[in-house]
């Protein structure tokens, strides 16, 4: 059973919501815009429009949350099984097979497979240390990534638990390899720029 909701996982989070919306709501492929990515960013760099932007976003992280949520909640995947589920919702979304495996960066998936696995609790303190990196760092990428590291040291301190351990592990070596172009330079504290 822990296949079937993997491949309903992979399933769901391949579909290119953002690009769809820039192809049938603004008459633009959004991965020609900004850093190229079929993610929901680029809707808003394309079109311009927040509300679509918003909703973009939404569906980037219902793409993780739903079919792990279902699966966990209610489909009888415990643990340590459902790390298959949830990795394999971020692997959909990053590997699209509709964009020939070229998906998005998976910040959001990532996102809606925390709420998931944590009842929403991860999306109070992700978005806490998603915000406080980008005002620290001057860099979207290294603030992701730092924030994902603060987020394994909020995992050791109040959920140590080896099936969450291994979601974060494989979650991050996505992350790196999706924002490896942005990690080539180091980043620079923003206090240092001003």
């Amino acid at each position: 059973m822990m296949f079937v909701w993997a491949g309903i996982a992979f399933f769901i989070a391949s579909i290119p919501f953002s690009v769809l919306i820039g192809r049938w709501v603004f008459r633009k492929d959004i991965r020609q815009f900004g850093d190229k990515n079929p993610g929901s960013t680029n809707v808003l760099r394309a079109s311009g429009n927040k509300i679509w932007f918003f909703i973009a976003v939404n569906l980037d992280i219902c793409k993780g949350l739903i079919p792990v949520a279902l699966a966990y909640w209610y489909g009888g995947i415990g643990k340590p099984d459902i790390a298959v589920v949830a990795l394999m919702a971020i692997v959909g979304h990053a590997f699209s097979p509709f964009l020939r495996f070229q998906g998005g960066k998976a910040i959001a998936t990532t996102a809606g497979v925390w709420m998931a696995l944590t009842y929403f609790e991860s999306i109070f303190v992700q978005s806490i240390l998603l915000v406080f990196w980008f005002m620290v760092l001057d860099s979207s990428d290294w603030s992701v990534i730092f924030a994902s590291s603060s987020w394994l040291v909020y995992l050791l301190v109040f959920h140590p638990d080896p099936t969450l351990l291994i979601v974060w592990l494989g979650s991050m070596i996505i992350l790196v390899y999706k924002h490896r172009a942005g990690l080539r330079h180091l980043p620079q504290l923003r206090i240092l720029n001003r």
